[in-house]
């Protein structure tokens, strides 16, 4: 069975390294100037031209039995007109939902998950309008790793509102949330409704990158994981979602408060590629092609610790409970460029071992 992915960074990467062990083939739909040195030597790539017909884009491909994205920030036009050659999934509407803050938040209040309070408004309407601070404003569309949000600390920041870069369109202004841990459900959906859920992942960010992950993460109520999973059920039903899906979460007390819906596999759950019997990758790639989706029973504990600017592959910082994935991309300050799986029997053990890797692979100057 013939796979196409659209993209053709290091989720796309790894969905084809999980993949074709299963007898998968791959082909990726590149844009004009997108490097595609991740995802070389793993299938086709295609780079689509803007006269480029979603016709021709599909035999090109190799008129693939599914399609599916590495990204949300994609044409959904172009998935649409996809969706009538073959199937798509996640589907056009549930990638439309997630692709845009604002509705999202209309899709949360919509099935009744609680998420920070928030406003939309255009910039010019903004400087009018009574904010509580502190706040955050954050644009809809194309804010992963914390690029395009601005904090409001006092009232002399909103000075930023005539700053934005632009005023033509609403942004999303959030109370901020005194949140006790960031918390994030990754979870797996087949085409007939069946759901598979891993465990709850504690994440750490750094300037809005996720620096590091612990699945499952510390000191988790059963209520608190059934929260996680009957908000993720809940949206991924009513979406008619098929996929890994993440929902990452602040949690305050016992209560989860939704900061972010991913509609693909995610950086919050790469530690399944060793710490669970079937990985998210894996997963993703079975309920898009119709198998039965994996168990995800975990081995122990796992840390991820992403690599971010590293200049170089740190094989250095392996030892005998961890697993090195470079991606193979340009090296860049605030990219990233790899992560660390770490095993453990525990997280007393973990979390010194997580603390190592970190100082370890630390740039020099920091």
């Amino acid at each position: 069975m013939r796979v196409a992915i659209i993209g053709c960074g290091q989720l796309s990467r790894m969905m084809a390294l999980a993949g074709l062990p299963m007898g998968l083939t791959f082909s990726f739909v590149a844009e004009a100037d997108e490097d595609s040195r991740c995802v070389d030597g793993l299938g086709e790539v295609i780079r689509r031209s803007e006269a480029s017909s979603a016709a021709e884009l599909f035999a090109a491909l190799g008129k693939p039995q599914v399609i599916t994205v590495e990204r949300e920030q994609v044409d959904i036009e172009l998935l649409r007109r996809f969706s009538k050659l073959c199937p798509v999934h996640p589907n056009p509407d549930a990638v439309y939902q997630c692709q845009h803050r604002g509705r999202e938040r209309q899709l949360l209040a919509k099935t009744g998950i609680d998420c920070a309070p928030y406003q939309l408004a255009l910039p010019g309407e903004l400087a009018q309008m009574s904010i509580p601070l502190p706040a955050v404003i954050k644009s809809c569309d194309d804010g992963y790793d914390g690029k395009n949000q601005w904090r409001l600390k006092q009232p002399k920041d909103s000075k930023v509102f005539a700053e934005l870069p632009r005023q033509d369109v609403a942004y999303l202004v959030e109370s901020f949330i005194h949140f006790d841990r960031e918390l994030s459900q990754v979870s797996a959906r087949d085409r007939n409704g069946n759901i598979v859920h891993y465990p709850l992942a504690e994440n750490v960010h750094t300037q809005g990158i996720l620096s590091h992950s612990t699945a499952p993460a510390p000191d988790v109520s059963a209520e608190l994981a059934q929260q996680a999973q009957r908000m993720i059920s809940t949206l991924m039903t009513e979406m008619d979602y098929v996929g890994v899906l993440a929902v990452e979460c602040f949690a305050v007390g016992d209560k989860l408060l939704v900061n972010e819906l991913a509609p693909r596999v995610h950086n919050s759950g790469h530690w399944s590629q060793s710490g669970s019997q079937t990985c998210q990758f894996e997963n993703h790639l079975r309920a898009i092609t119709g198998l039965p989706l994996g168990a995800t029973d975990t081995h122990g504990v796992t840390g991820m610790v992403n690599l971010i600017g590293t200049d170089g592959a740190p094989l250095d910082s392996l030892d005998s409970h961890s697993q090195l994935h470079w991606y193979g991309k340009t090296v860049r300050a605030g990219r990233k460029l790899g992560h660390i799986n770490i095993n453990a029997s525990g997280h007393d053990v973990l979390q010194p071992q997580v603390v190592a890797t970190l100082e370890q692979i630390k740039p020099e100057g920091e």
